[in-house]
C-alpha cells in the first residue's frame, strides 16, 4: 500500500472515530437525561413512597420522599422569618431635639408666641428650624412633646438640643444674656471662659392651659 493511501487511511479512521465517540458521549448524555427523569419520577410516585415508608419502618427507622423535606424546609424558613420579623427592633423616631442645630421651634403658625420666639431668634441672627405642628405630617409630634417636657402650650423651644421651655423662657433666657452660651454646642462650652462654662440654663416649661404671657399681652414689647 502507499504511503499517500495509509495516510488517507488514518485520516478517516480518525473521523470515524472522533464521530463514534461524539455519537457515544451524546448518547451517554440522553441516558443521564433519561435517568435522571425516571429518578424523579419514581421517587415522587406514591406507592414507591409508602414501600419505601413501610420498609423503613420495619428497620426502626423513618422515610420522608424529596417533597416532604422540601415543605418542611419551607416551613421552617418560614417560621425563622416570621420570628425574625417578630423580634427586630423597631425602628424609633428621632429625638425631638438635635444638638447640631442651634435652635428649634416647635410651634403653630397661628400661635402669637410661636411667632414672638421667630421673631427674637430672628434679631439675634439665629439659625433655626421650625415645625409647624398645625401640618398634618407633625401633629403626631406633639404628644410627644407634651409626655416629653412637661408643657401644655406652644411654642416648645429647644437650644442646642436642650429644652428650655416657651416664649417666655426663651425671652428670658435672653434677657439673662444667657443666649450666647445657649447656643453653643458642647465643645465649644469646653475652650469658652470660665464664666460662660458656668452658666446653667434651666428649663422653665409652661404646665398651664395658657401661656402666662397671654395674660399681660398688652404690655408686652416684644
Amino acid at each position: 500500500m502507499s504511503e499517500e493511501h495509509e495516510k488517507a487511511d488514518k485520516k478517516w479512521t480518525a473521523v470515524a472515530t472522533e464521530k463514534v465517540l461524539s455519537a457515544l458521549n451524546r448518547a451517554d448524555e440522553i441516558g443521564g437525561e433519561v435517568r435522571d427523569y425516571v429518578q424523579e419520577k419514581v421517587v415522587a410516585d406514591p406507592r414507591y413512597v409508602n414501600a419505601r415508608k413501610r420498609i423503613a419502618k420495619l428497620f426502626g427507622r423513618s422515610y420522608e420522599s424529596h417533597g416532604e423535606v422540601k415543605a418542611k424546609a419551607e416551613v421552617r424558613a418560614e417560621a425563622v422569618a416570621a420570628a425574625a420579623a417578630t423580634t427586630a427592633p423597631k425602628k424609633t423616631e428621632g429625638a425631638l431635639g438635635d444638638p447640631t442645630l442651634k435652635a428649634q421651634v416647635y410651634g403653630k403658625k397661628s400661635c402669637p408666641w410661636s411667632g414672638r420666639a421667630i421673631t427674637l431668634l430672628e434679631r439675634h441672627k439665629v439659625d433655626y428650624d421650625f415645625v409647624d405642628l398645625e401640618e398634618p405630617e407633625h401633629e403626631s409630634k406633639l404628644t410627644r412633646l407634651v409626655l416629653e417636657t412637661k408643657q401644655n402650650t406652644v411654642p416648645y423651644i429647644y437650644l442646642r438640643g436642650y429644652f428650655i421651655g416657651g416664649f417666655n423662657a426663651l425671652s428670658e433666657v435672653d434677657r439673662l444674656g444667657q443666649l450666647e452660651v445657649a447656643l453653643m454646642t458642647s465643645e465649644e462650652r469646653k475652650t469658652a471662659p470660665a464664666h460662660l462654662r458656668s452658666v446653667e440654663i434651666v428649663p422653665r416649661p409652661n404646665t398651664d392651659e395658657v401661656a402666662p404671657a397671654d395674660v399681660d399681652a398688652s404690655r408686652d414689647g416684644e
